[in-house]
């Protein structure tokens, strides 16, 4: 049975699933309830505040601002959750990859902060990364990855599977692919829709066969089409 209260006018309605005595969704007085991952959290209730926006707390924002632009290209396509695996770690794969480029990648100070693609992480784990990788734009106008086959070194494989991604800044827009193909071929094509005289930020990284592990990415440059 499912059970629906309204507090008062100044309240939202909540609805408590199996009973008065179970997990709920929605605002109940000083405290919210939702649900990630198939588990039912509560916590305290944001409250609006009047104090005035220190600089510091300006420039987070403006940090997350940036960050989210780049990471909302990849949102609902599960991608990151492959490229970043938890490895004990709690939290969504999006969480981390934010976490990743917040931490390395942000640059400049406020007003000017930007992303530094060269320092972007699309995916991260104890894979050996990719050699001498390298993209180029293809007499087709798609993207053009090549790198050296390491199989052997480490516990790089033959069959981990190539992971590579296109990124337009001016558009906000991502393109990826995930085992078009593997370490030991030493190149993928990674198709791109409607991009002729765009340009792109590009990035390569593998996934075991598996995909239970994954390789620090590595920046392969600015590719114009």
């Amino acid at each position: 049975m499912n059970w629906h209260f309204l507090i008062s006018k100044s309240l939202i309605m909540a609805t408590i699933t199996n009973g008065i005595l179970g997990p709920f969704s929605g605002i109940v007085g000083p405290v919210s309830g939702y649900s990630r991952n198939g588990k039912y959290f509560m916590r305290s209730r944001r409250r609006k505040t009047s104090s005035p926006m220190t600089p510091k707390r300006l420039a987070q924002q403006q940090k997350i601002k940036v960050c989210n632009e780049f990471t909302g290209a990849f949102s609902g396509k599960g991608f990151f959750t492959k490229t970043f695996p938890a490895y004990g770690h709690t939290g969504t794969g999006f969480n981390r990859a934010t976490s990743a480029i917040m931490n390395l990648a942000i640059v400049g100070t406020y007003p000017d902060t930007a992303i530094d693609y060269s320092k972007v992480l699309i995916s991260k784990g104890p894979l050996p990364a990719a050699v001498n990788a390298s993209a180029i734009a293809s007499t087709d106008k798609n993207v053009l990855f090549r790198w050296e086959d390491n199989t052997g070194t480490g516990t790089a494989k033959t069959n981990d599977k190539v992971v590579v991604v296109a990124y337009f800044p001016a558009l906000k827009q991502s393109f990826f692919t995930i085992g078009a193909a593997t370490r030991e071929d030493g190149k993928a094509l990674l198709k791109i829709k409607n991009m002729r005289n765009e340009t792109a930020e590009t990035w390569i990284g593998f996934l075991s066969n598996d995909e239970e592990d994954a390789g620090d990415s590595v920046y392969c440059g600015r590719v114009d089409l």
